[in-house]
This record gives structure tokens, sequence and C-alpha cells, in this order.
């Protein structure tokens, strides 16, 4: 991501809102840029279920506002908008616990 690019404020708070595309369900949260290099990129690191909770798996537009607040989690109140783009969540499925054989051939005559 590129936020630094259009960041106004001195130390923005990062707000997150993701958009579900079919259901159009919203969930936000605050996240820290975590880039070494913000000349570069920006670089945010999330966790389902931690820092925000997705209601269903799919597609999500997402939106990054900076903000003063710490603690806002509603982007009418934020500040200006400075990047948008397009989220892919999936679920991750625990392996199986399956036994792999080795396939015998028997051969009879």
């Amino acid at each position: 991501m590129t936020v630094t690019e259009l960041q106004t404020l001195t130390a923005p708070h990062w707000l997150f809102e993701f958009i579900d595309e079919q259901s159009q369900q919203s969930v936000h949260c605050i996240l820290d840029n975590i880039s070494q290099s913000t000349s570069r990129y920006d670089e945010f690191q999330i966790t389902d279920g931690v820092d925000v909770t997705f209601p269903y798996a799919g597609f999500y537009t997402y939106r990054i506002y900076e903000q003063t607040s710490d603690s806002n989690l509603d982007p009418a109140l934020a500040g200006s908008l400075c990047e948008e783009g397009r989220a892919h969540i999936f679920e991750v499925f625990p392996s199986d616990n399956e036994y792999d054989q080795p396939l015998t051939n028997y051969i009879y005559e």
C-alpha cells in the first residue's frame, strides 16, 4: 500500500474500513504502519478474529483513512481518505489428519 504519499497529518492513526461486496456489511479496525521504508511502501498486519472479525470469506472493498484519534471507528468522523482498493479474504482450513499409505499393486496370475 502507499498511504503515506497522501498523508497530511504528522503522526496519523490508520482507520481501515472493509465492506463486503455482496452483503455490503462493513467492519473497521485501526492498525499501525509497520513498514521499514515508508518512502517506498506502507505495510500493515491484520489478524482475523483479533484486529477485526470478517463476517464472510470473499471480496471486500477496503478504504484507509488517516485520523488523529486512536479509538474512533467511524469513517464519517475520520480524516481524509488515503487509499481505496479490493481485498480477498479467504478461509484457511486445517489440514486433514489422514495417513497416506503408499499404493501397493499385486499381480495375480
